[in-house]
């Protein structure tokens, strides 16, 4: 039998009652236990994480972003708050590399005695010995641990193993790593900080903890000003229990950052401590880390920031008037200062040039092999015997400096870093080859904006009676540096394409 559907023949099919099918919803609003279940997870989360993070780390979970106009500078701490007295800990039989922080009476503790670059830069001290704590100085070197006697970017700071670490300022944990070299290492980002160059201005560093024994928060966390982030240890390329203690610059290549690379060392054909022992591209620390303990040390007050508004965008008939040809006070201050200084370097020369002393740097400052290849001149009176130089060349002297001398091309592109040379003078104006000073010498800018790296110079800075420094101008205006405390002026320093 064949069968044919009804819709050939105009039948249909229509249901007397419709039943429409429910919702969803329908049976979760019955359940009122779900919603109950739902909300109280909701807020067991929610708690959770305000609770240990507050709510600004509770809106980057959500956000999945950190702003960092959120984090506030409110000053700074040690990392490591309390070490032991170690001469009073010897006598209870304590030992650093044996016992640990648990172990260690509460009697004898104190708090982490004050760094001073004066002090850490003597050769002859027992560097990490005896009741010394800080076993290697900033840009010091494993041999005598001395400050700038190498190129170890950071502090060592010896401390019995489990120690609690701190983060020294409001930031963000940027980094996490176990193993290698630093072992377990934490890096926290510290944005809107003071700039150590110039307090008055803000900038973004980054503090390196390493060599830990444990680790107590997660990468982008927010981590507050004295948060126990770690505990010390001795992990890694560790000769000891100890905390390196570092902090970079924003620009640096890499965080935490070390002045040379593995490849580096081995193309000088150096290991690893004598390359550091040797202070290999210590110019590289200078110039992407900054002296750690004294940052912390220095606690700079918070940088006051106005929020201006946002002007207008002028109108074009108004943006293509010409500028104002009067000039300014400060241009005419500037005016004057380039006067009075082209007058004095002219009078500088003259007195310079009546003398018939100066020493070129080709000749005095630079060995040269004698005609027998075998030996080295190193004194100027040699080098003036071998270029058979009938002027008298000057003797560099040992004694106080009256006076600097800054030297730079006159000029800058605005494209990098600039060299300016700065040269120690006694009080007949004569170069200094182991100048001796009361007090450090500080860069400044007289006129113009420009960073300076170093911007604090200290006797021992010094290599034969000069300093190079890298300055870094900010815009187009010219620039003058000020030398102090003795109040030295350069001559201008202008832009140019």
């Amino acid at each position: 039998m064949h069968l044919k559907h009804r819709k050939k023949f105009g039948f249909r099919v229509n249901p007397l009652h419709r039943k429409r099918e429910p919702h969803a919803f329908h049976y979760l609003r019955q359940q009122k236990s779900f919603w109950i279940a739902a909300l109280s997870l909701v807020a067991f989360v929610t708690g959770n994480m305000l609770g240990q993070h507050g709510w600004y780390a509770f809106w980057k979970s959500v956000l999945g972003g950190v702003d960092d106009s959120l984090i506030v500078y409110t000053g700074t701490v040690s990392p490591i708050e309390m070490v032991p007295d170690y001469s009073k800990w010897s006598q209870y039989g304590g030992n650093v590399d044996a016992h640990t922080y648990r172990q260690v009476p509460q009697d004898v503790f104190v708090y982490l005695p004050t760094y001073k670059s004066s002090l850490q830069r003597e050769v002859n001290i027992l560097h990490g010995r005896g009741n010394d704590v800080y076993s290697v100085g900033y840009l010091g070197s494993y041999a005598t641990g001395a400050e700038n006697s190498g190129s170890h970017p950071g502090a060592d700071i010896r401390a019995p193993e489990g120690t609690p670490v701190k983060n020294i300022m409001n930031g963000v944990v940027s980094e996490i790593k176990e193993g290698g070299g630093f072992g377990n290492l934490i890096v926290i980002r510290h944005p809107n900080v003071p700039d150590p160059s110039n307090p008055a201005k803000l900038t973004t560093l980054y503090s390196s903890y390493a060599h830990l024994s444990a680790i107590y928060v997660e990468k982008g966390a927010i981590v507050h000003k004295g948060e126990h982030i770690g505990d010390s240890g001795s992990t890694g390329y560790a000769s000891g229990p100890h905390l390196h203690f570092q902090i970079d610059r924003e620009d640096a290549p890499w965080h935490p950052y070390w002045p040379f690379t593995a490849s580096e060392a081995e193309r000088e054909n150096m290991s690893f401590a004598d390359a550091v022992n040797a202070g290999l591209y210590k110019a590289r620390g200078y110039l992407y880390t900054v002296n750690p303990m004294l940052y912390v040390q220095a606690n700079y007050s918070p940088v006051e920031t106005t929020i201006v508004r946002e002007k207008r965008e002028e109108k074009p008939e108004i943006a293509k008037k010409k500028p104002n040809v009067f000039l300014s006070v400060a241009q005419r201050k500037a005016q004057r200062i380039a006067q009075l200084l082209s007058r004095r370097e002219e009078r500088l020369r003259l007195r310079l040039a009546r003398r018939a002393v100066k020493v070129e740097p080709d000749v005095a400052l630079v060995q040269e092999p004698k005609a027998n290849d075998d030996e080295i001149i190193t004194s100027t009176e040699e080098v003036a015997a071998s270029t058979n130089n009938p002027a008298i060349i000057q003797r560099m002297t040992s004694g106080n400096v009256a006076s600097v001398e800054i030297r730079h091309d006159g000029e800058y592109s605005g494209r990098g870093w600039e060299k300016i040379v700065i040269t120690a003078l006694d009080a007949d104006g004569n170069p200094v080859a182991n100048p001796t000073m009361s007090s450090d010498i500080y860069l400044r800018t007289a006129y113009g904006d420009a960073e300076y790296r170093p911007s604090i110079i200290s006797p021992l800075d010094f290599e034969e009676g000069e300093v190079s420094v890298n300055m870094l101008p900010r815009g187009r205006r010219t620039i003058v540096i000020e030398v102090q405390p003795f109040g030295i002026l350069s001559r201008p320093m202008r832009y140019n394409k």
